[in-house]
């Protein structure tokens, strides 16, 4: 009978290869293209972004919905920014 060698004992298993899916077709709506965009920037994150990085796609693609066809969007103002003059 034959002893296993050392370093079939320790071997560490291979990870299996992560397949992405091509790049978005473009779309002919320039909102929806650049949240879809957004999604190129997915296999080079750490994984605890990702989240992060669907709700961005997320939010621009509702930005997308809710924009009026043929004007462009007005994102949506963040707490961080400041309100107009009399808006309280």
């Amino acid at each position: 009978m034959t002893e296993p060698q050392h370093s079939e004992l320790h071997a560490e298993p291979e990870s299996p290869s992560v397949q992405w899916p091509d790049a978005a077709s473009p779309t002919g709506d320039p909102l929806v293209d650049r949240a879809l965009g957004l999604l190129g920037g997915v296999a080079e994150s750490p994984v605890p972004d990702h989240g992060e990085l669907y709700a961005g796609v997320h939010d621009a693609l509702l930005e997308a919905l809710d924009a009026e066809p043929g004007l462009p969007a007005v994102p949506k103002s963040t707490p961080s920014d400041p309100r107009p003059e009399g808006d309280s």
